[in-house]
């Protein structure tokens, strides 16, 4: 049998501190509700729906431009308050492409990524996957607050990159805009790169993202995958105001990483404010009810987390919270799929709308479960 040369010991990276709850299971003649990737609740949008049963036209023969400079100017048009040209703007397959063509960059063997745990999985692991160390600020339980100050007094470890998911995945904690221009106000005096990653950032205001401040240092990621409820185009971009790491990133990003359709698709979802308002509106409503309901069950407890944010971090005292919320056919992620968290925790995402009503009344007989 083929054996050929494979860098086996990536296969160890990232398993340490993980607890698998197995497999799942639900119960039969129970429809499952989804509360577990990061997408819209909403879905797509009644516009974007009408542009694929119309049959939009784009010349899907040739190959697409290698930074479709249409997108980038949407963005910029869409996003007036940063005050940021298309230059300005880098993009890439999703925000984790975008991510793991900038650790290509930033990141070499020997070098240090510094962020706080727990935080999305995937981009730390990367950082090792290239050979890097992941140095993380472990937050304490239950709720899982980010400090600013322990942050400040790790940055003299002189990393190369740290790393904040901004709002904070799995938790939804938003850190505020004065802590992180402090940040990475303190990064430049260390050398240090900051990377603020909004994949959620779409569920704030313009005005609240990492793109209206002005730090060099500073690169701000961005996804359409969660509030503009697009996750199946595969588009990101990142704002970097630093041309040299924006010439860096694109003479290693691959080629024609986006394509055409997608282009095409992501820019037409940029000029329905509508739909991301009521996207918006609807989660602030809906987490509210959540969130209620949780604060009257004992041995749960939710970690610090932002309201206009659709996902939340639920643990429980001991125990599997992942089973339990499968045994009443609620699908979640869980919390053996971050770094220092077990299956004690579970991330959620509110559900859809139709079944708002539904998940409240599982949610409130999970008690009842032995």
């Amino acid at each position: 049998m083929w054996k050929g040369k494979l860098p086996r010991e990536i296969f160890e990276i990232g398993q340490e501190g993980y607890v698998s709850a197995g497999e799942v299971t639900y119960p039969e003649g129970i429809e499952v509700i989804d509360c577990e990737l990061g997408t819209s609740p909403l879905g797509m949008s009644e516009r974007l729906c009408r542009l694929l049963k119309e049959g939009k036209t784009c010349n899907l023969c040739d190959y697409p431009e290698p930074e479709p400079n249409d997108l980038k100017v949407g963005i910029v048009k869409a996003h007036s308050s940063w005050k940021i040209s298309p230059e300005e703007v880098l993009v890439g397959g999703g925000s984790i492409g975008v991510l793991v063509s900038l650790f290509r960059v930033l990141l070499r063997p020997g070098s240090v990524m510094l962020g706080v745990s727990p935080q999305f999985t995937d981009v730390p692991l990367q950082a090792l996957y290239n050979g890097a160390s992941y140095e993380s600020i472990n937050l304490e339980a239950p709720r899982y607050s980010i400090d600013k100050n322990r942050i400040l007094e790790a940055l003299d470890r002189k990393p190369e990159v740290l790393y904040i998911d901004r709002p904070n995945n799995p938790t939804g904690q938003v850190l505020s805009l004065d802590d992180l221009a402090e940040l990475a106000r303190a990064a430049m005096k260390t050398g240090t790169w900051v990377i603020a990653d909004e994949a959620y950032g779409d569920f704030l205001p313009d005005e609240e993202s990492a793109a209206v401040l002005d730090f060099p240092n500073l690169v701000i990621c961005r996804s359409f995958s969660k509030g503009l409820g697009v996750a199946g185009i595969r588009v990101g971009f990142a704002v970097c105001r630093d041309r040299e790491l924006a010439a860096l990133y694109r003479k290693i990003q691959p080629p024609f990483v986006i394509g055409t359709l997608d282009a095409c698709i992501a820019l037409e979802v940029l000029k329905d404010g509508k739909a991301l308002d009521a996207v918006r509106d609807y989660v602030k409503k809906a987490k509210s009810k959540v969130l209620e309901l949780v604060s009257q069950k004992q041995g749960w407890s939710v970690a610090d987390t932002d309201q206009r944010v659709p996902i939340f971090l639920l643990s429980q005292e001991a125990g599997n919270i992942v089973k339990r919320l499968a045994d009443v056919g609620i699908a979640c992620a869980p919390g053996s799929g971050y770094f220092n968290l077990d299956d004690r925790s579970a991330r959620l995402r509110v559900p859809s709308p139709d079944k708002l009503e539904a998940f409240l009344e599982r949610l409130n007989i999970i008690g009842d479960i032995p």
